[in-house]
């Protein structure tokens, strides 16, 4: 049976009260969907981020379903105001005994921790993409496009160094989707964001020449050594300043309250900006949107740059380089000369996080002067 994407099963659709409707199938609203997909990605955020171009492939390839995405919830704004998301849920008990007692056609789990993996056996589906959880407790693929990307998580020194795969092609594998190019999206609040601009100029007496410049300091605890030196960002930042129309914006969460201030005391400069740990998320989304440009590691912040379309010079170095397409939007500084990349921060760095501190100030200087 067709149903309709405005069903309540409860109560009568807005349009019945509008219009008076009581054949649906003779509505002009009518609009039953086809399939029902239901996709798992619950973190990290950055990776909820560049995981969105996942639901404009899909609606190519299915244009006719329904599409619901489970996520942490503190993932959840990335994926609202989402055309192609017609229902994001936050993961929590009540979500997964909702979604345990519905039949969907195609499930899509990109995660390999235990908690998604465990998730996807228990629900009911005709077809599973991605990865599943193995009786013996271990993350296994429950479809053919997810081994390559499986069998290459298994190897790092090896098929994980040579892949040239962005992270959108992986994924789009993983869940037999065919790629176009589609690209991460964040959906911002027009008006929210129009004020925020209009309030953060008017805080700070920033005028139209001004050229705003968003240093993103930090990354998530998770691989440290994505850092970018303090003392690099202490000398970018004093070159920069050297420019009268340059405003340098600091962003990062709590954990970069110490490095920020330093950075922000070492140059005893009203045109430098501290906003660590001031912003919601939102906020935070509004704040790299009305930046010229972005300068990060691989972050959150840097995929929701990617988002936004914004100019980016970013570092890589434990994590690969290759996975991230900037689709055209700016510089990726990293010394592939060096044999230890992606090493993923897995044991305690020999060479005390060469990668990154071999990424000089004149290397991130001269990729700004080439995007601005």
């Amino acid at each position: 049976m067709e149903v309709c994407r405005h069903f309540k099963g409860d109560r009568p659709c807005k349009y019945y009260w509008i219009n008076g409707c009581t054949d649906c199938s003779k509505s002009e609203h009518y609009n039953p969907y086809k399939e029902r997909i239901l996709l798992i990605k619950l973190d990290a955020l950055g990776d909820v981020v560049r995981s969105t171009a996942l639901a404009e492939g899909i609606k190519k390839q299915y244009p006719d379903s329904q599409l619901t995405w489970i996520t942490q919830p503190e993932a959840e704004f990335f994926l609202k105001g989402n055309k192609h998301i017609d229902c994001v849920m936050k993961y929590n008990s009540e979500s997964v005994r909702i979604l345990q007692h519905q039949k969907f056609d195609i499930i899509i789990n990109l995660d390999k921790d235990p908690k998604a993996t465990s998730m996807i056996m228990s629900f009911q589906s005709d077809e599973y993409r991605g990865y599943g959880l193995h009786e013996e407790g271990y993350p296994m693929p429950l479809n053919k496009g997810a081994v390559y990307h499986y069998d290459m998580c298994l190897d790092n020194w090896g098929s994980k160094t040579s892949n040239e795969l962005s992270y959108q092609e992986l994924i789009f594998m993983i869940s037999e989707i065919d790629y176009d190019n589609e690209k991460p999206y964040v959906h911002l609040d027009r008006d929210l964001n129009k004020k925020f601009k209009k309030e953060f100029y008017s805080k700070y007496n920033i005028k139209s020449q001004n050229k705003l410049i968003l240093l993103n300091t930090g990354c998530g605890p998770v691989y440290p050594h994505k850092k970018w030196t303090i003392d690099g960002y202490k000398k970018l930042v004093k070159y920069l300043l050297k420019d009268k129309d340059n405003i340098i914006i600091l962003s990062g969460s709590s954990s970069e309250s110490d490095r920020n201030n330093e950075i922000n005391n070492s140059t005893n400069s009203n045109r430098v900006i501290d906003t660590t740990s001031l912003y919601s998320i939102e906020n935070f989304c509004s704040l790299i949107d009305l930046s010229d440009i972005v300068i990060t590691g691989d972050t959150v912040a840097l995929h929701v740059a990617i988002s936004l379309n914004k100019k980016i010079v970013s570092f890589f170095g434990p994590t690969p380089h290759q996975e991230v397409n900037l689709f055209g939007l700016g510089k990726k500084l990293v010394r592939t000369e060096l044999d230890c990349l992606n090493c993923y921060d897995q044991f305690p760095c020999p060479y005390d996080g060469k990668c990154m501190s071999l990424i000089s100030p004149k290397d991130v200087i001269n990729s700004i002067k080439e995007l601005l």
